[in-house]
């Protein structure tokens, strides 16, 4: 009889890092626990790594944790098999996780031919393309510039150069 592996998850402590596809990189600045609909539950301070004008900090309960986007990082491992997903540019996926969402709106965006007028469409592309750059340069530690690289190298097969996913691609690595 083969014994069930449940995965660990270890829980979110004061210093640990948090990805948000918007707001980056995210250093849990403060645990406290808090009295939410009668239940007692963790709530996490946290303040993006990178510091615009206006200082920002988020505060968010355990359980919406999920529904606001913010996530524990992916290892580089996890980060290797998405660029593998988007390279083999079957967009059927059954991971429900952030950066797995963000990889089949690209792939999807890569086989569709957006038009150009299409508002929504576009910033839903903008927001994945950010998201999942991100996401992989904070995985395998390197910019966005080469993070954007890996995700064009492996759509390559799909993508052709007047398409709006590899002109968004440029952009993300430019800022």
């Amino acid at each position: 009889m083969k014994k069930s592996r449940v995965k660990k998850i270890k829980p979110i402590a004061r210093k640990d890092l948090l990805f948000h596809a918007v707001h980056g990189l995210c250093l849990v600045d403060k645990v406290t626990r808090e009295t939410r609909g009668g239940k007692k539950v963790a709530c996490y301070s946290l303040v993006p790594t990178v510091m615009g004008k206006m200082k920002v900090r988020f505060l968010v309960a355990e359980p919406d944790l999920e529904t606001s986007g913010f996530h524990k990082i992916i290892s580089a491992k996890e980060a290797a098999k998405i660029l593998e997903y988007l390279k083999a540019g079957d967009d059927k996926s059954e991971q429900t996780e952030q950066p797995w969402i963000l990889a089949r709106n690209i792939l999807c965006f890569s086989k569709d031919k957006l038009k150009a007028r299409d508002q929504r469409k576009r910033q839903m592309l903008e927001y994945s393309v950010r998201g999942l750059t991100g996401e992989l340069a904070s995985a395998f530690g390197v910019s966005l510039k080469e993070s954007a690289s890996r995700i064009e190298k492996s759509l390559s097969k799909i993508l052709k150069n007047d398409s709006l996913v590899f002109t968004t691609l440029k952009r993300v690595a430019e800022n």
